[in-house]
Parts: structure tokens; C-alpha cells; sequence
């Protein structure tokens, strides 16, 4: 299964991804497929709880026992919601709202000094952190 990526950005409590999988119509198999991997990652979190860092992250992940009985960790929402973006113009839109969101949450004073997101690759031609499909 492959898929175009046209952007991200990392939050501290959500992520922000654009990307098309290939071919377009597998896109529920895809999201089956990144949670189902999410979840592995999680199990192996949890199998090194001991060293520092896992355990940090899976702290960071943990819900409280009123949210979900069944759930220890939550990564992902219950359902996902795609957001057709068929034309040029929606996705340099989607581009933009998802490079601004650090700056919306007063985490940095522009985009260009969030590090977890495209906005580099986009608009600075820097591949450093990951090289992604062009818009356009």
C-alpha cells in the first residue's frame, strides 16, 4: 500500500497529516493499516516501559480510567475523518492551516520556527527531516 505525502505537522497533544493513498479508493484500508501499526508500536512501548524514554511516552499517552474501560493509551481518534481536497488551491489551504497551528497555539511566533512539520520542505527547500511529494 503506498500513499502520496504532502504534509505534517507534530503537536504536543494532536498531529496534522496530507497525504493521498494509492490508489485513492484504499484510504480506509490505509488508516486500518497506520493504526494497526500504531498499535504494534504502542505494545512495544509498553513491553520497555523500563527504559526512560518509553515510559515517558507512553505516560504522555494514557488516558484516564473514566475516558475508556477497555483503552489504556489513545493515539488516534475512534473514527477518522477525511477531508476531500481535490484541487490545488485546498491543498496549499490545508498546507497553510496546518503550518500555522503552532503559531495558533502561541508555541512559536512563526511557522518557519515550529521543527515538526513540512513547512521547511515546502517553502525553504530543505529535505533534512524528510524528503515529501510537491504540491502542484
Amino acid at each position: 500500500m503506498s500513499f502520496l505525502l504532502f504534509g505534517w505537522v507534530l503537536m504536543p497533544d494532536h498531529s496534522h497529516l496530507l497525504i493521498k493513498p494509492e490508489p485513492a479508493e484504499s484510504t480506509s484500508r490505509f488508516m486500518q493499516e497506520l493504526k494497526k501499526r500504531t498499535a504494534q508500536s504502542l505494545s512495544a512501548l509498553s513491553a520497555n516501559r523500563h527504559i526512560p524514554w518509553c515510559g515517558t511516552m507512553l505516560a504522555q499517552l494514557r488516558l484516564p480510567p473514566t475516558v475508556h474501560a477497555d483503552s489504556r493509551f489513545r493515539v488516534w481518534q475512534h473514527r477518522y475523518y477525511p477531508f476531500g481536497v481535490y484541487s490545488e488551491k485546498k491543498k496549499l489551504g490545508k498546507l497553510d492551516y496546518m503550518h500555522h497551528n503552532p503559531v495558533k497555539q502561541g508555541l512559536v511566533s512563526s511557522p518557519d520556527k515550529w521543527p515538526w512539520s513540512s513547512f521547511r520542505f515546502h517553502y525553504q527547500n530543505d529535505s533534512s527531516i524528510l524528503s515529501m511529494d510537491r504540491v502542484g
